[in-house]
């Protein structure tokens, strides 16, 4: 591992469980209704790659651990961060990363609603099996807290791609999203 991926990782676990600590302003007892980190797995995948996948994952371990409380099961919250980030990561084209026209951004919203949808149903489905929440309490939060986190990441991650990628790109950080490292 390279200085730069060491920093990588460093820096994108420090933000994604700083961010997890934000969360913990609208929780349940084992589960985050507002989950900030969704920036950073809408953003990470293009610019840091697999550095930032390992970051993520870890920040997600220490968010389950001490937001949650969910203490040794905090592998859940780092699963289900690699879920998200992973599909990201590989289903998000370059075209998409280009929200310059509403098709661009209609792809890369798509892409996004379903990774949420996913990592959002697989983390309510691992509460339910390990009887931190009940199954009915699922099916109710499901779908509110997928639209609310869906909204964040739909305005606030173009933002950051349009703002902050030339710049990353400039200073050799961004490293593209898996289909793009195949383009090349």
């Amino acid at each position: 591992m390279t200085a730069r991926e060491a920093s990588i990782v460093a820096i994108s676990a420090a933000l994604f469980a700083v961010f997890f600590f934000l969360s913990g302003l609208i929780t349940l007892p084992k589960f985050t209704l507002l989950y900030l980190p969704i920036i950073f797995l809408g953003v990470f995948p293009i610019w840091f790659g697999l550095s930032g996948l390992v970051g993520s994952v870890i920040g997600a371990l220490i968010g389950g651990a001490f937001v949650e409380g969910l203490g040794f099961f905090s592998w859940i919250e780092a699963f289900t961060a690699f879920i998200i980030y992973a599909l990201n990561w590989l289903l998000i084209t370059k075209k998409a990363t280009e929200v310059a026209n509403k098709k661009n951004l209609a792809r890369l919203f798509c892409v996004y609603a379903v990774t949420l949808f996913v990592g959002t149903s697989y983390i309510l489905w691992q509460n339910v099996f390990f009887g931190f929440i009940p199954a009915t309490l699922a099916e109710i939060i499901l779908l509110p807290t997928f639209g609310l986190n869906l909204t964040i990441q739909c305005i606030i991650c173009p933002i950051l791609i349009r703002t902050l990628s030339p710049k990353l790109k400039n200073l050799g950080l961004d490293e593209g999203t898996f289909s793009r490292g195949r383009v090349k």
